[in-house]
């Protein structure tokens, strides 16, 4: 998918969906919207609850959403309260990850690469990042990222058993995280060995 076809999708968007939270989710029982987002924007994973198909969305996910004007969330989903803007809601989601803006800054910046992005791996891995064009539920991901941030330090072990993963599943594992001006940067990890990439273009050596 192009950066176009990206901004396309989102001058198309008009709908908007009541959500409700729990907790760090939100699930979306609207079908049109399940089928919007789910579908068409690659947002969110289908689940049977209640008998009933819904779409649950992880915060990243409903940052954007918000951000788009895509999703109505109420104050303890109760409707003769407030609609959560995107603050409160990045406050309430923070509650659950101290890193959350940084994390979301990373997920943005990947979508308007054009990527398509899902969330959740395990292991400290919280995207997966797909190619342009690729099908999110036939294809396999081609980066796994392991945001890294100040004040809560990169352990080896878990770099060693991320990077194990990522080769046995035949992925690349990037390494990301936030400068002070708020950019994300990426480096790609092989064997110990970490290259500043940008994860669109060439790799160069930045340290052993």
């Amino acid at each position: 998918m192009s950066n176009n076809e990206h901004d396309n999708e989102n001058n198309e968007e008009k709908i908007q969906v009541e959500g409700i939270i729990e907790n760090n989710k939100v699930f979306v029982e609207d079908q049109e919207g399940i089928n919007e987002f789910y579908e068409q924007s690659y947002i969110g994973i289908i689940e049977e609850k209640n008998n009933k198909t819904i779409l649950v969305l992880e915060p990243v996910e409903v940052l954007l959403l918000h951000e788009r004007q895509r999703i109505l969330l109420w104050e303890n989903n109760d409707k003769t309260k407030d609609l959560y803007n995107f603050e409160g809601l990045l406050s309430h989601f923070s509650q659950y990850d101290e890193f959350l803006w940084q994390k979301y800054i990373i997920y943005m910046d990947l979508r308007r690469r054009g990527y398509i992005v899902r969330s959740g791996f395990g292991g400290g891995i919280d995207f997966m990042v797909y190619k342009r064009g690729a099908d999110f539920r036939k294809d396999t991901a081609k980066y796994l990222i392991y945001p890294v941030f100040e004040g809560s330090p990169i352990q080896l072990r878990d770099l060693d058993r991320n990077s194990r993963v990522a080769l046995g599943s035949r992925k690349e594992l990037i390494v990301a995280t936030v400068d002070r001006l708020s950019r994300p940067i990426y480096y790609q990890v092989k064997k110990f060995e970490i290259l500043n990439k940008d994860i669109e273009g060439d790799s160069k050596s930045y340290g052993r």
